[in-house]
């Protein structure tokens, strides 16, 4: 395609084709690639300028995105841009550079959340609002969350619950116990923790 016009605009180059058409691009981008040496350009060569383009742009939203939610999944970035009107190509693209800076860190914002709620919330929580965020089942794994603190957390959340059980009340005790197994605690754990408060 013959290149009838290339005219700097602010920050950006407008390129005017002999058929009509017009293509912004970066003034960064337009001289690291020396478009203004060229006179004709290929199909190929013009979608490579317009993806490297809307790259760009991609990581200025994407950083400042960052700056402010430092504690996302890969996925959430990915999802953000996306709903900014990107393509899944560029918003992969832009994701993947992140990743590689060490800007993006999913383990470390995987840990720092599970951190967050671990006194709060049982593992099978954690791990289920991990994968509600999209964090990804290869990184939850490494986590190694175990049942060893939901017994702590089971021991204080039971008195709390048991502290207004005057006696020994069937229904109000299958209530609490259905509570704890809904929020993933271990249900022999849960019996003989009762058993041991209320002495029966």
């Amino acid at each position: 395609m013959r290149i009838l016009d290339k005219k700097l605009h602010g920050e950006k180059y407008l390129i005017v084709f002999e058929d009509g058409k017009e293509v912004e691009i970066d003034k960064d981008i337009y001289l690291e690639k020396k478009v203004y040496e060229l006179e004709d350009i290929d199909e190929k060569t013009l979608e490579q300028l317009v993806f490297e383009n809307k790259l760009k742009k991609a990581k200025q939203a994407l950083v400042s995105y960052i700056t402010r939610y430092p504690m996302r999944s890969e996925f959430m970035y990915y999802k953000y841009l996306l709903n900014k009107g990107y393509d899944s190509a560029t918003a992969s693209e832009a994701v993947a550079y992140f990743v590689k800076l060490g800007y993006i860190d999913e383990i470390s914002a995987a840990r720092k959340l599970a951190l967050k709620y671990q006194n709060s919330k049982s593992s099978l929580e954690i791990i289920n609002l991990l994968k509600k965020k999209g964090f990804k089942n290869s990184t939850i794994s490494q986590l190694n969350l175990t049942s060893e603190n939901d017994l702590t957390l089971l021991d204080k959340l039971l008195q709390k619950k048991l502290k207004h059980l005057k006696r020994y009340d069937s229904k109000e005790v299958l209530k609490i116990i259905k509570w704890f197994v809904a929020r993933g605690y271990d249900y022999n754990a849960i019996v003989e923790k009762i058993k041991e408060y209320l002495e029966y």
